[in-house]
């Protein structure tokens, strides 16, 4: 009896599990992450705009840490502690959520799905697991799944004793009411065309009944001539202000677009190298094109959709002066295709906002692969990038389609509320004229006033189902904009006027007092109390095993990273307060990666820097050791160079990357691996050709060839200095320095045999 009763409770059981429907599910707002690191700030973000608190994903970034790695789970609980709330991490299996799911007050969390990513769980019911995914929205997967993908891993965040509610909803329609207000002067005049346009629009239902009920019923045929010249008049005037209307939107169209990509794209250049790591840089440049898009809807349909409602209210007075009862039933359904258009609007909008955002991913794959062309084709791994871009582009098509039909749907919907509202009118309209209460002029009339109603509110519908598109875009350029900018290299007017300093040019002079630096602000910092001083010509090469922040201090040194904290001198003054002008005049880096631009050798040089001479340009090139390579080619400095340097060899590549950074005779130079690709004795011509130049230089290197004749040799050990001092002085001795070169020497030799 006892064995038959857990034979019993343990089918049960699977059933509860299998079947079993949970009470409690909740639905928090959708914030979607612009990129696959931001996985844990979107989440976070979802949880507390559910509780009433709104905050832009570009500040839940910094709070929860995120870096070129993503966020931690710990980091997440400590932004949502920041913000008054009691969050807890939790080693919950799947079954324990289920046996929690019927508990007030669990849902929503934060869960680790398939350990690279962070999802919010809004519910589990009838044996399906309800998520919101910040990379793709609103979603449900079946239980199987969702035990196979979640980790185990589980953040339960509720609001404390010090939460506080704030913000709101992001709301397109202010962002489009201030964009209009930019230009009222084209807004007065697109108004005052639109009023303008009501005036030939009533000449068509008023000059209907006059025909049918005058003109035709009693033969009053003398009135044909004016009626004909009135109907002229009026397609006149209404071509004309048509015209009008067509030349003052483009124009602003154009105004738009113009102005919105210019600050769009030159804020962009002002952001922190931080930004880029963390976003696909072909995607986020390919975003320019959302400025057109968004400023033919402003000038369009956005620019007259206040005055659209007018002119409804305007023709529904007449209307009402014809027959109630017709102008209600076309009330009634406009009424209706409003809600039924609001109610299906929010997922409209999550759909579009992650089409998009696919379709950004795969741009930036498939770039970024044509990029690496070379990489792929060396090693034989078509078929995999292909795989990877196939997955990301089928996404596409996938939320593609589900967005159509959406869309179809809504651009249906008019169609077939307008059929059904017809047929009503027609009957109703018909028994009207058959009881005399109207003519059949007036019917006429009013059905063409029936439509001059229903078109603008057609529009505003329209509208609303095109501000689904745009607030997407608008969402994705916002997430550039409100991303501040780099105050270390792109100061404000007031503040670099208000720089002085008593010389030209930089010495060369660099002093780093106590240095430390991260990447993410809630954990420790990667470089940590770095000290340096380098005299005007003297060398100091930085040494250390991958990952030690060898190229992350070169990064702080050029201003490409600024420090947490500590100083960076140069010429014995903080970098802040030395003018930008006379930083990029003396400094110049050469780092690991080449970018060649498509355009004449003597360009690449220059960098499009019309203060730098020929002559410089062929000094740069002579101490970088290419200005032979240069005359062998046809129209030698005047030669094209493609996308990429294609046509060069990763050598001549490096070296035209050295002589750009020569061409402006810097006073302080760092080189980041610069001659790893050169042989030898072409590096020792090159860095003896850099060192009769005078100039300060920061190497960061593995060859001992290529600093074993500095000054100074600092060695880097997880962000800490563990020994520094010349080559002859540490070689001797048992350490760090010494190991590294012995493991550097034993990898050259391994690599030979």
């Amino acid at each position: 009896m006892v064995k038959g009763q857990v034979i019993r409770v343990n089918v049960i059981e699977r059933l509860k599990n299998t079947f079993w429907s949970g009470k409690y599910r909740v639905k928090v707002p959708t914030v979607l992450q612009m990129e696959a690191t931001e996985c844990g700030a979107a989440a976070l973000g979802m949880v507390l705009a559910h509780y009433g608190l709104w905050i832009p994903l570009e500040k839940l970034r910094a709070e929860c840490g995120v870096n070129r790695d993503g966020s931690k789970a710990s980091c997440v609980i400590r932004a949502a502690r920041n913000r008054g709330c009691e969050a807890d991490g939790y080693r919950w299996s799947a079954g324990d959520l289920l046996e929690l799911a019927g508990e007030e007050d669990v849902f929503p969390l934060i869960i680790h799905w398939e350990f690279n990513h962070f999802v919010v769980l809004e519910g589990i019911t009838n044996g399906k697991a309800y998520l919101n995914d910040p990379a793709m929205g609103r979603r449900t997967v079946p239980w199987e799944e969702f035990r196979t993908s979640y980790t185990g891993v589980s953040l339960q965040i509720m609001p404390g004793p010090d939460f506080q509610k704030a913000g709101h909803r992001y709301n397109v329609f202010k962002d489009v009411a201030g964009k209009l207000l930019q230009d009222r002067w084209a807004l007065t005049f697109i108004i005052i065309l639109e009023l303008c346009a009501i005036i030939p629009g009533l000449a068509g239902p008023v000059m209907s009944q006059i025909f049918l009920d005058d003109i035709l019923t009693r033969k009053h045929l003398d009135w044909m001539t004016n009626f004909c010249l009135a109907m002229t008049v009026s397609f006149i005037l209404s071509g004309i202000m048509t015209w009008l209307r067509a030349v003052v939107l483009t124009q602003w169209q154009r105004k738009l677009t113009l102005a919105d990509s210019s600050a769009y794209f030159w804020h962009l250049l002002k952001l922190p190298m931080q930004f880029f790591h963390q976003r696909y840089a072909a995607e986020v440049a390919g975003r320019v094109g959302f400025n057109e898009s968004i400023a033919g809807t402003l000038s369009g349909p956005a620019a007259t959709a206040v005055l659209d409602l007018f002119v409804a209210v305007f023709y529904l007075l007449l209307l009402l002066q014809y027959n109630v009862a017709l102008t209600l039933i076309g009330v009634a359904f406009s009424s209706v295709e409003i809600i039924l258009f609001f109610a299906m609007r929010r997922h409209l909008t999550d759909l579009n906002m992650r089409m998009q955002q696919d379709a950004g991913k795969a741009y930036g794959v498939a770039m970024n692969g044509l990029r690496m062309i070379e990489t792929i084709k060396a090693s034989g791994d078509e078929a995999d990038f292909f795989t990877k871009w196939s997955g990301y582009q089928t996404k596409v098509l996938m939320a593609s389609q589900e967005t159509a039909l959406w869309a179809m749907s809504v651009k249906l919907l008019p169609t077939l509320l307008a059929g059904i509202n017809g047929a009503l009118i027609m009957t109703v309209g018909g028994f009207s004229i058959m009881e005399g209460a109207m003519t059949a002029g007036m019917f006429m009339a009013f059905q063409h006033l029936m439509g001059s109603f229903q078109a603008p509110v057609n529009a505003l519908v329209g509208l609303g189902a095109t501000l689904q598109t745009t607030e997407m875009q608008m969402q994705r350029l916002n997430d550039v904009r409100a991303y501040e900018v780099d105050h270390l290299n792109f100061p404000t007017a007031e503040e670099e006027a208000a720089k002085s300093f008593p010389q030209e040019r930089l010495s060369g002079d660099l002093l780093l007092k106590d240095v430390s630096f991260g990447y993410s602000p809630l954990e420790k910092p990667l470089l940590e109390h770095f000290d340096l001083h380098a005299s005007p010509g003297r060398w100091v090469a930085v040494v250390g095993a991958s990952g030690s922040g060898k190229s992350t201090l070169a990064k702080i040194v050029t201003g490409l990273y600024e420090e947490w904290s500590g100083e960076v001198r140069l010429d014995g003054v903080l970098r802040r307060d030395v003018p930008r002008k006379m930083i990029t005049s003396s400094l110049a880096a050469v780092d690991q990666d080449i970018f060649l631009i498509s355009g004449t050798v003597a360009e690449n040089i220059a960098l499009f820097d019309h203060t730098v001479s020929r002559s410089d340009i062929i000094a740069a090139a002579q101490d970088a050791c290419i200005h032979e390579d240069i005359l062998k080619l046809n129209g030698t400095y005047e030669a094209v160079i493609q996308e990429g340097g294609m046509n060069f060899s990763g050598g001549q590549r490096q070296r035209l990357e050295i002589a750009r950074a020569l061409a402006i005779n810097p006073s302080l130079l760092v080189l980041d691996e610069a001659t790893s690709a050169l042989d030898p004795i072409t590096e020792k011509r090159v860095l003896d050709n850099i060192r009769h130049r005078g100039c300060t230089c920061l190497i960061v290197a593995h060859r001992l060839s290529t600093i074993r004749d500095c000054d100074e040799i600092i060695v880097l050990s997880k962000g800490k200095i563990v020994e520094r001092g010349k080559h002859r002085e540490m070689i001797k001795h048992d350490g760090p320095y010494r190991r590294l070169i012995e493991e550097r020497e034993q990898e050259e030799m391994e690599s030979v045999e």
